[in-house]
């Protein structure tokens, strides 16, 4: 799986990267021991780990400093992890974990969802391990789902859109979600539950059909305006204490001829709803930038506004769907899940 970690110069991500030409198959979504990568932009040899420390080659150490950030000796990049020894710069991480799909149902990603649903009990047992583990400040996590279609102003029978509102199943199974349009984990039934959900998630219109207007971004904006006071999401951000996750899952580029914002906007929407850009993650799987692609899993057109959005975000990540397996970029998303949540700051102001 080819994938791309979008590292914004302000800010330094992590993520895990399978190597071509390795002889010995990995599994993915094995988180230990971390496996070490060179991070765009930087010199030859830095690296990055899982555990978020630096090196400029095997022998380089750190040591840190009297603000807290930790400096290579050897000239290598600096983090800044904070200081056990200076109280209020070690962030305490976040509490809660909250993860919304945002998936096109058109006919095409049929093999996509599929994959979707054969990789997810691995993601979730990984989430789990997370919440388990004793130094982590994680104690549970709940995943939404909702679409990317929009249903255009001025009809009721344009789509099969939820205009960012979550999904809570059809009118004849709300596949676990009872009383709130979400899931919460750790639960037995999770995995079960889920793929009940993101295989189709879409209106109880009937009548409605899906013009194939991919609209993910103008998604993310609806489902911010619905999470507030008295909208239907309310409730499932659960605000200072928590990451906000965001998975976008399509064969097709946030559709021009029809959007109504651009990848500015909708950075800036989040940021303003969280508090602060390191306080989400944006993981998205979609085609390449500038041109379309073909494989066994079907085609996907070019996709630049959704590189372009995912490069503004400061923990994006961006997978090629036209590779077909789900596994590494799912895989990679939770590395990064994992050390946002562990870094989680205070919302701003």
């Amino acid at each position: 799986m080819k994938l791309e970690r979008v590292i914004p110069t302000a800010a330094v991500g992590v993520m895990l990267l399978g190597c071509p030409g390795d002889e010995t198959p990995t599994n993915p979504f094995d988180t230990a021991p971390a496996t070490d990568t060179t991070l765009p932009g930087t010199s030859s040899g830095t690296t990055v780990a899982v555990d978020g420390t630096a090196s400029d080659g095997p022998m380089a150490t750190e040591t840190a400093g009297a603000s807290g950030e930790s400096t290579a000796e050897d000239g290598g990049i600096k983090l800044d992890v904070g200081s056990p020894d200076l109280p209020g710069t070690m962030s305490d991480g976040c509490t809660f974990i909250d993860v919304l799909f945002v998936v096109d149902i058109s006919a095409s990603m049929l093999q996509e969802k599929a994959n979707l649903a054969a990789n997810f009990p691995s993601f979730v047992q990984v989430l789990e391990d997370y919440i388990a583990d004793p130094t982590s400040n994680a104690t549970a996590y709940r995943l939404g789902v909702t679409n990317s279609s929009i249903v255009d102003n001025g009809t009721d029978q344009s789509t099969m859109g939820l205009d960012g509102e979550l999904f809570d199943g059809s009118a004849m199974n709300d596949c676990g979600t009872g009383a709130t349009p979400w899931l919460d984990g750790p639960d037995p039934d999770i995995v079960t539950n889920f793929n009940c959900l993101a295989p189709n998630p879409r209106s109880d219109c009937m009548s409605c059909t899906d013009f194939g207007h991919e609209r993910p971004l103008d998604a993310i904006e609806y489902f911010v305006d619905e999470s507030a006071v008295g909208g239907v999401n309310e409730g499932f951000y659960r605000g200072d204490d928590a990451l906000l996750v965001i998975v976008l899952l399509t064969d097709e580029d946030d559709d021009a001829a029809y959007t109504t914002t651009v990848p500015a906007s909708t950075k800036a929407a989040l940021d303003g709803f969280v508090g602060g850009e390191e306080r989400y993650v944006v993981v998205t799987i979609a085609g390449p930038q500038n041109m379309g692609c073909n494989s066994a899993f079907g085609s996907a057109s070019p996709a630049p506004l959704l590189h372009e959005f995912t490069g503004l975000v400061a923990n994006g990540l961006m997978g090629d769907i036209c590779q077909g397996d789900l596994a590494q970029p799912l895989a990679d998303a939770l590395a990064l899940i994992q050390t946002s949540c562990d870094s989680l700051p205070p919302p701003a102001g």
